[in-house]
């Protein structure tokens, strides 16, 4: 009982975050839940709720929205897919631990982006890059992204287009739900999954996976922005120093 609890606690607090700032769902749900589990588990346990947590937001969305999102990322969205498919076939195949340190060392950049002392810097490469090498850097991205659940780089690469917040999160929930639903095949095709109560177990997480992002949105009007980002970090740094340190 006391695992489910804390296996529960793990989505809902990704969920909380989530709702708040539009992204972070993954950055503390699956570092959290691979302190409990093997990474693989971890990972395959939290698409579901990815789902489920991304209709909430895609769902707020117009139909001229997601046509703009899938015609102006249409390129980026088809490498992600392709990076995503070689990221869910090496999962099966990668030994846990390596995967818990890079699923660490990748909340620890995150983290160390949206500080102001490396933002510059972070936002002077992946101005290059994702004007440079979009391809490239959208099948790397969905490797680390099928891999770890963690699309740091998506977000980044999002963030770089100059989007009001309302259309940033609109297309991050568009994107990500759409190569999450293709994900789901792929963790039962590689046997992630491994039956069909893991598959269930990840159902019933959706569940708090939406009632936490619901309560997200309405808090975030209501807390002050600069607060809530800080403990977000803390909190994501936190759980990647766990994770690499063992």
């Amino acid at each position: 009982m006391e695992a489910l609890l804390a296996i529960t606690a793990a989505v809902f607090l990704g969920g909380l975050v989530k709702g708040i700032n539009g992204f972070g769902y993954a950055l503390v749900s699956t570092p959290l839940l691979a302190l409990m589990m093997p990474v693989q588990d971890a990972v395959a346990l939290m698409i579901i709720p990815l789902v489920a947590s991304n209709i909430e937001l895609a769902s707020q969305s117009s139909i001229s929205e997601l046509e703009n999102c899938t015609r102006k990322f249409s390129g980026i969205i088809i490498s992600l897919l392709a990076g995503v498919t070689a990221g869910m076939l090496a999962l099966t195949k990668i030994p846990s631990r390596p995967l818990e340190i890079a699923v660490g060392l990748t909340a620890l950049v995150f983290v160390l982006s949206q500080l102001q002392l490396f933002e510059k810097f972070f936002s002077r490469i992946s101005t290059v890059c994702f004007n440079t090498w979009e391809p490239v850097i959208g099948f790397l991205s969905g490797i680390v992204y099928g891999a770890t659940n963690v699309a740091v780089t998506v977000v980044a690469y999002l963030k770089s287009q100059n989007l009001s917040h309302r259309k940033f999160t609109a297309t991050l929930a568009i994107t990500i739900l759409g190569i999450s639903v293709y994900r789901v095949f792929l963790a039962e095709i590689t046997g992630l999954y491994a039956g069909t109560d893991r598959i269930i177990f990840s159902l019933l997480l959706g569940i708090p996976a939406v009632i936490a992002v619901k309560i997200g949105q309405r808090s975030a009007g209501k807390l002050p922005e600069k607060t809530v980002e800080k403990i977000s970090l803390v909190t994501i740094a936190a759980i990647g120093l766990r994770l690499i340190t063992g």
